[in-house]
């Protein structure tokens, strides 16, 4: 298999789990896959058509989550699902890196010449000198809590953009966007343009558990959708189980997308500067409480991006806020297989040590780890997709519209690595 980078590469999921094969029709999983296939194609489109001395690989990243907010198959958006007061809490996040500084590796100097022996500068020595190993710092951008703005993850490139702040949330978020010239894209609904009758019926689903419960936890949240048996066909796909109950069968309800873009040095038309990003937004849990926010919005959980790789997750959101699990790959890709010269299979290693490891470990009180997974892309257009549940509908598509989909008659296999070819 050729080592050759890639100079595009784009890749999406559509969340964690799986819908039980049984309750899941043709013609369902039909639009699950061609709904990811429209996200990659919008997303490739702005890649390989925009102007490359903008934020190119922000702008398709951006592009990409907004066509899967837009499309209630996913909770994001218009399919966000129901908090317990009956409210749409949408959150999302977004970020990009340029790629023009090599990083900093032990041994070598800022441009990646070899040190003499005595020369070589030590980590100690980097973080003393403030020569933090990758440069340029990544810039961000988040909201959380939003409800009525259509597509929170132009938003959160707004506040990115336009704003000395990382995160927004609430009403002020809201407020922001009203400031934001028509330009910017930013479109505020009624609540009634997120309503959805699947998700409803989600809603009034959980509150019956809760009300039939019969030991002390009585707060019961539901990951999206997942799939219960019953003769209620409305139930058919969207049916639900409570966060602790036994089996794989959840769907963990985000969208996400990682994306690189690296000028073509074999032609002389390709200009602009190389660049990462990642971009992930959610509609939260159904049936959650006091403005419960997960990871999707939290720089470093479930969104991160810097110089050598992007990262955007799904799951259980607390498990990857306590494990900073999108960070966590990257710096592990950074410090400990930063000598691998194999880079897919270095970037294989950190991300299955987070998802089959660190995220899988069990608290103090012996609850198991957090379910999901994530999909990363390194700098060479290296791709992973890692997950530690049943699977994860995801795509990529590289080269000239060369397009991958994963949905759930293929997807079990715990671990799917796409290098390059």
């Amino acid at each position: 298999m050729s080592k050759a980078k890639k100079n595009v590469v784009l890749a999406v999921h559509g969340g964690a789990g799986i819908i039980l094969r049984d309750n899941l029709s043709e013609d369902m999983e039909l639009k699950y896959r061609s709904a990811i296939k429209e996200a990659l194609l919008k997303g490739y489109d702005v890649l390989k058509t925009e102007q490359p001395t903008s934020d190119v690989a922000v702008h398709a990243a951006e592009a990409a989550v907004k066509c899967m907010e837009q499309c209630p198959l996913f909770n994001a958006g218009k399919g966000s699902v129901f908090a317990s007061d009956e409210q749409i809490r949408m959150d999302a996040s977004i970020m990009g890196c340029y790629l023009d500084v090599k990083p900093l590796r032990y041994g070598q100097d800022e441009i990646g010449n070899t040190l003499e022996a005595s020369n070589i500068v030590s980590a100690h020595q980097i973080i003393q000198q403030r020569k933090h190993p990758v440069k340029p710092h990544p810039k961000a951008g988040s909201v959380a809590g939003v409800s009525r703005i259509k597509n929170p993850i132009l938003l959160a490139r707004q506040v990115m953009e336009k704003t000395p702040h990382v995160m927004l949330i609430g009403k002020g978020a809201e407020d922001f966007a009203n400031t934001l010239p028509p330009e910017c894209g930013i479109k505020i609904q009624p609540e009634e343009y997120f309503w959805t009758e699947k998700r409803w019926k989600q809603l009034l689903f959980v509150r019956e558990m809760e009300r039939n419960k019969r030991n002390s936890e009585s707060m019961i949240v539901q990951l999206d959708h997942t799939c219960k048996p019953t003769s209620n066909e409305s139930y058919a796909v969207d049916s639900t189980k409570e966060l602790n109950c036994d089996g794989d069968a959840h769907k963990f309800g985000t969208v996400g997308c990682v994306a690189l873009y690296r000028p073509d040095t074999k032609n002389i038309n390709s200009i602009g500067r190389a660049q990462l990003a990642s971009a992930t937004s959610t509609g939260g849990m159904t049936n959650q409480r006091y403005h419960r926010v997960g990871d999707s919005p939290i720089i470093g959980a479930g969104t991160y991006c810097n110089s050598l790789g992007a990262v955007s997750c799904t799951g259980h959101g607390e498990w990857f806020i306590r494990c900073v699990a999108a960070h966590d790959v990257l710096k592990r890709l950074e410090y400990k297989y930063n000598n691998d010269t194999d880079r897919g299979i270095a970037l294989q290693k950190a991300v299955d040590e987070v998802i089959f490891g660190t995220l899988m470990g069990d608290d103090e009180c012996g609850k198991a780890g957090g379910d999901g997974g994530l999909i990363a892309l390194d700098r060479d257009g290296n791709l992973v997709a890692s997950m530690n549940c049943s699977g994860m509908y995801h795509g990529w598509i590289y080269g000239t519209r060369k397009i991958d989909i994963y949905d759930v008659k293929r997807i079990y296999q715990l671990i799917s690595v796409r290098q390059c070819s």
